[in-house]
Order: structure tokens, then sequence, then C-alpha cells
């Protein structure tokens, strides 16, 4: 009897274990490895014409409207294959290179956990506020991504706190329905969402009354950055948020906001001008446990 309990116990253990580590490995590895191929046959379609493309030297106007032709023939066919396409992300230096999608605001979060393909992945997509509608003319575009702990998706974007970082990718790429856009990164700041952490600044909000509460706006977010930003923001401008999930506290987020490159602006920032802001404003639970 006890050498049969023995063999069942070893038996059971040795089923735990074996179960243990599939979940680890489909967990760990091939989930990981399936949303990468799905990105990458993404991405081909959206850069196959500028991979494609001859390098000239000395480009012209003509080939400069045909670039910009060639983005806008890619956006559509992204769109083709999802109408809920809305733009695509660029971040220097980082793995994020992804398509940027909007569902209804019936179903806000579909692409929490949805793909490209609308499949079920635990990655989602890299979505759109949807209550930034019509996007073009909204104040302020809030993007939500997962923070994956193989480093997939916006997880690249908690860096932006490291003032190293933040110089080796101080402007975004984001195009809108395919048109190309380039975003300077002002502010970088930790964020609570629970009422009993602190009050809760809606960093989401898409559009304001009057310039006045625009520009409260914007100084709310620059009073919150962990960083000293050399970039100027005033009421004519479009913010670009970009927000993940963050694990100081129970549901809290680090925000990284940028404001479009003007028309006629170069779109380079003096980088030495940045540094750490010494007293940045966070919330109370921050407070709290770290002191200001």
């Amino acid at each position: 009897m006890k050498k049969r309990l023995r063999k069942g116990i070893f038996i059971a253990s040795l089923c735990v274990f074996i179960g243990s580590m599939s979940v680890l490995g489909y967990k760990g590895i091939y989930e990981p490895m399936q949303n990468r191929h799905a990105v990458k046959q993404v991405q081909q379609i959206y850069h196959a014409e500028e991979d494609g493309e001859e390098k000239d030297s000395s480009p012209s106007s003509q080939t400069s409207e045909e670039a910009v032709q060639r983005k806008r023939d890619a956006f559509a066919q992204l769109k083709a294959g999802n109408p809920d396409t809305i733009g695509w992300i660029q971040i220097p230096n980082t793995v994020v290179d992804y398509p940027v999608m909007q569902s209804s605001k019936d179903n806000p979060e579909l692409y929490l956990r949805h793909g490209y393909d609308k499949k079920y992945t635990q990655y989602g997509c890299i979505f759109l506020d949807a209550n930034c509608t019509p996007a073009q003319e909204m104040k302020n575009l809030t993007l939500y991504g997962h923070n994956m702990n193989d480093g997939q998706m916006f997880a690249a974007i908690l860096q932006y706190t490291d003032l190293e970082f933040y110089k080796s990718a101080p402007v975004i790429d984001f195009d809108l329905e395919g048109v190309e856009g380039k975003w300077k990164v002002f502010s970088v700041f930790k964020i609570n969402t629970l009422p009993e952490q602190g009050e809760i600044f809606d960093y989401a909000q898409p559009d304001f009354e009057d310039d006045e509460a625009f520009t409260a706006f914007i100084e709310e977010m620059r009073s919150r950055s962990i960083l000293n930003l050399p970039v100027d923001v005033n009421a004519d401008d479009q913010l670009l948020t970009l927000s993940t999930c963050s694990y100081e506290f129970e549901e809290f987020r680090t925000v990284v906001v940028a404001r479009r490159v003007r028309e006629g602006e170069d779109a380079t920032v003096d980088l030495d001008k940045a540094a750490y802001n010494p007293s940045p404003v966070y919330p109370d639970c921050w407070v709290q446990k770290y002191g200001s």
C-alpha cells in the first residue's frame, strides 16, 4: 500500500510538473513567438513599399510626393484588411512598430485582447481611445497598449523615465489615417486610476471647451513630468498620449505625452537642455510611500 501510495504521489507530481511546464512553455515561448509572427505579417504590408524602394541620395519633391502616396496606399491596404485600422506608430530604438486600431464606443476595449486579425490574443493591439472621434479633430489622442513581460507592445515606454533613453527617442512617429506625423515628447509621468490613491487626473480627455482649459491641461502634464523637456506646447497644438500599465501600485499607469510637430517646424529637439525634474507632482499614494 505504501509503495502504491508513493507511486501515486510521484505520478501526480509528475503530471503537475509537466502541466506547469506546458503552461509556462505556451505562455513564455509559443504566445510571444506567435504574436511576433502576426505583427511581422502586418509590418510587411505597411513597410513593403519603403523596403523595396531604391535609395535616392538627392530626392526631389516628386519622390517625396510618391513616398507620401505609397504610405497612403499601404494604409489603405491595412484598412481593407481591417476597417478598424486608424494609424501606425513607431518609436526609435524600440520594438514599437505597430498598427493602431480603434473600435466603437459600444466595445471600446475590443483590442485590449484582440489582434489586427480580430482573433483573441493576450497581447492585444495598440489602440486609440474610442472617445477620440473624429481623431483628426481631437486635441488629445490617447493610445493604450499592454506592458508585456517579454518587452512587446508598450513595455518600452516605461523606459522614458530614464533621461538617457529619452534622448534616444525624443520624437515619436505616429501616422494617422495614412498621413505622416512626428510628435515631440514633452511629458512623462506616473498616474493613479483609483480614487482611494488620490485625486484622479483625466489624462485621456480628448477635447476641451476652450483654449484656457486645454492650456491648463498641458500645464498639469508638465507639472507631473519626471523629466523637464525643452519642447514648447501651446493651445494650437495636438497631443499624443501613450498609456500602459505600471506596477508600482494597483492599476497604476506610466504615461508619455508628445505634441505634433508643427508645419514647417524642425523635427529635432535640443537634447542638451533635457534634465530630470527635481519636483514632479506624484499621486498621493506615491508621496505617502516614497515621499515627495
